[in-house]
């Protein structure tokens, strides 16, 4: 991993939404789209986005260049771009369209949508502060257990990992510019960002999660993000 001697902290912060997953799980149209509360799913992630950073890029799954335009023409985004069949893919078109003068790039997930503006500035400053990356998590409660799949189809367990040791992490997750695409440059993919920056070298730092910011996954999600945004008023 090549890094430079001081962290960058002057140049503009850009916010990567990605809204281009299928949401096969969800069962029905793209989850993105769907309403919570008197706003789209897509359209309060966005907003917070826009929050904390100076520029903001979506990702937009194929064929749908025309939303794309419509959240540029409302300010919603500054660009859109089209993403590709896995997370990684849609992360690096995003990469291609951020001016190289960027510091800080951010990554969120447009669903999750209850993210706050200061937990966007969290991971942000905790970058600024030194960190190759921050990211938010929150502690895990469950027991967790590591299994293997025999070969007779039964799931065995092989460990009971200690949880005070593990946490469960959010987006947004904050990045040194020059480090985030350093580790897309050299890595094929990963289910988030933060593991492709552990996997050249850089130092990830953990930051204080939300226990709101839950990840609308399928329609059950969405009615207790429901529930939640009233609590949040």
């Amino acid at each position: 991993m090549t890094t430079n001697d001081a962290v960058p902290s002057d140049g503009p912060v850009w916010t990567i939404v990605l809204a281009a997953g299928a949401g096969r799980r969800y069962g029905t149209s793209p989850k993105q789209y769907e309403l919570l509360g008197a706003d789209r799913i897509i359209d309060r992630s966005l907003a917070a986005s826009r929050a904390a950073a100076d520029h903001v890029v979506v990702v937009l799954a194929p064929g749908e260049e025309r939303e794309g335009q419509n959240l540029v023409a409302s300010g919603a985004a500054d660009v859109a771009v089209i993403g590709g069949a896995e997370r990684a893919d849609s992360v690096r078109a995003a990469l291609s369209v951020i001016d190289a003068d960027a510091a800080v790039i951010v990554v969120h997930d447009a669903a999750r949508p209850l993210a706050s503006a200061e937990l966007h500035q969290s991971v942000v400053s905790a970058v600024h502060a030194g960190a190759d990356a921050a990211i938010p998590a929150i502690a895990v409660t469950d027991t967790i257990k590591h299994i293997v799949h025999a070969q007779d189809g039964r799931s065995i367990v092989i460990e009971t990992p200690d949880r005070s040791t593990l946490v469960a992490v959010q987006t947004p997750q904050a990045f040194r510019a020059d480090i985030l695409r350093e580790a897309h440059a050299t890595s094929a993919g990963a289910t988030d960002d933060a593991a492709l920056v552990e996997a050249i070298g850089g130092t990830v730092v953990v930051v204080d999660g939300e226990p709101t910011n839950i990840k609308i996954t399928g329609p059950n999600d969405l009615a207790i993000a429901a529930i939640l945004l009233e609590t949040l008023g």
